[in-house]
């Protein structure tokens, strides 16, 4: 017998099955863990598209529009379609909450996790808990991007939201007009006699123009674009316990030279005064640097009134509208283009500014055409419309209102070049969205 096995016990074929055999079990292992990682690696990148997708979409909304509310559901909607399932968590920050734009209110962040099961990783990691992969994506508008407005009407559906009417003059030097509303008549020239010129024309919605359209640096309307983001959408405008510590003028009305004597108190640097119940400009009137409050009633300002002042803002709250008559000479100025410092609060370029709180009430200004005013007229609830001859002087004037409405057989002359005013942001449509991280 021990002669027949001799053959088998010194026989050396087959060797390598015993190795084989004694080390397949980690070889499999590490093939399991390897396809696991791999799946792990596919669900994160499929994650980072769905948050760049989200992230991107959300920033568009964020173009006309601050409400937390509707910038989630764009986000979540464009998440979902992009296959993000029930059990994910998604959050959206405004402004972004971590990476480096963090506090950067022109871009949004969309944060999305996922739980992946554990399988054979859990033999090694002593637990059958969950993976839990996390990626995020932030994106805005690029700063750089986009063409400068001087006049932007905010409303997203008004029917027109910027209308040019009567035998008026639009004369807007190198710069654009822009509109955010939807409507099919977004912007709207009423008249033969009616004449625009600028740069180019920017309309979410439709335009019904007319031969008196002159555009220099677009050969014809720019229709259904993105909407021209405000650049005052995260403005944190003077609260009412602020301006409660102001003590209300006792005369609503103002002649000869005035000067502000008190301050906000989060701005001690920054002359205020408070006039309650409207405001009354006649004569000849001076203005000192600083805020002036009018809180509800009307801001009259008189057709033989002549009112100068350099870094002044008027602030209107409670339902406080403008009302500039005709013949009214204005030269003023929020800022000092010789002086940068003469103003160093948020509102330093602001020159007439509402509240946007309430109900949106109707300014007027009819204007002499000799008047010069400077830095950017801000109401952006509210409806703006000019009437007769309205005049500016450089470096810069820009308007925004929910409606704008240029009215009468006057000419308004406006531009924004070459500097903006301190403190304010450049509006600019046809902007580009960008992932920056």
């Amino acid at each position: 017998m021990k002669g027949v096995l001799n053959p088998f016990l010194r026989a050396e074929g087959g060797a390598v099955a015993v190795y084989f055999a004694l080390l397949a079990p980690i070889l499999i292992a590490f093939a399991a863990l390897g396809a696991e990682a791999g799946l792990w690696l596919i669900t994160e990148r499929k994650l980072q598209q769905i948050a760049d997708a989200s992230a991107y979409s959300a920033a568009a909304r964020h173009m006309s529009t601050q409400n937390l509310t509707v910038l989630e559901q764009a986000a979540r909607a464009s998440a979902t379609a992009s296959g993000m399932v029930a059990d994910d968590e998604f959050a959206l920050y405004l402004p972004p909450q971590s990476g480096g734009f963090v506090g950067q209110s022109a871009y949004v962040q969309v944060a999305i996790s996922r739980e992946v099961p554990r399988y054979f990783s859990g033999l090694f990691a002593g637990t059958n808990a969950p993976v839990q992969i996390s990626v995020r994506a932030v994106a805005g508008t690029d700063p750089d991007s986009g063409e400068p407005v001087c006049m932007l009407a905010l409303s997203p559906s008004a029917s027109p939201a910027f209308g040019v009417g009567g035998a008026g003059v639009v004369n807007v030097t190198e710069c654009a007009l822009s509109s955010n509303s939807s409507a099919s008549n977004s912007f709207d020239m009423i008249g033969a006699r009616v004449s625009v010129t600028g740069s180019c024309l920017y309309s979410v919605g439709g335009v019904d123009v007319s031969d008196g359209l002159h555009l220099t640096d677009c050969t014809e309307p720019q229709i259904l674009q993105r909407p021209t983001a405000n650049p005052f959408a995260s403005l944190m405008l003077p609260t009412s316990a602020e301006i409660g510590g102001l003590i209300p003028r006792s005369s609503s009305s103002m002649t000869g030279t005035y000067t502000p004597s008190e301050a906000l108190l989060a701005y001690p640097d920054l002359p205020a005064a408070l006039f309650s119940g409207g405001l009354t400009i006649q004569g000849t009137v001076n203005l000192a640097r600083g805020i002036y409050i009018v809180d509800g009633g009307t801001m009259k300002i008189n057709a033989n009134a002549v009112l100068s002042g350099t870094g002044v803002s008027f602030y209107l709250i409670n339902g406080a509208k403008l009302d500039v008559a005709g013949g009214a000479l204005l030269n003023v100025s929020a800022y000092d283009s010789s002086n940068p410092n003469i103003r160093t609060d948020p509102f330093a370029g602001l020159l007439f500014f509402s509240d946007g709180v309430g109900t949106p009430v109707s300014h007027s200004i009819s204007g002499n055409s000799a008047s010069q005013t400077n830095g950017v007229i801000y109401f952006p609830e509210d409806k703006l419309t000019y009437i007769g001859n309205s005049g500016s002087a450089y470096p810069c004037l820009q308007i925004m209102a929910s409606t704008l409405t240029i009215s009468g057989s006057g000419t308004l002359n406006i531009g924004c070049f070459p500097d903006l005013p301190p403190g304010t942001g450049q509006i600019r449509a046809n902007q580009r969205i960008a992932l920056v991280e």
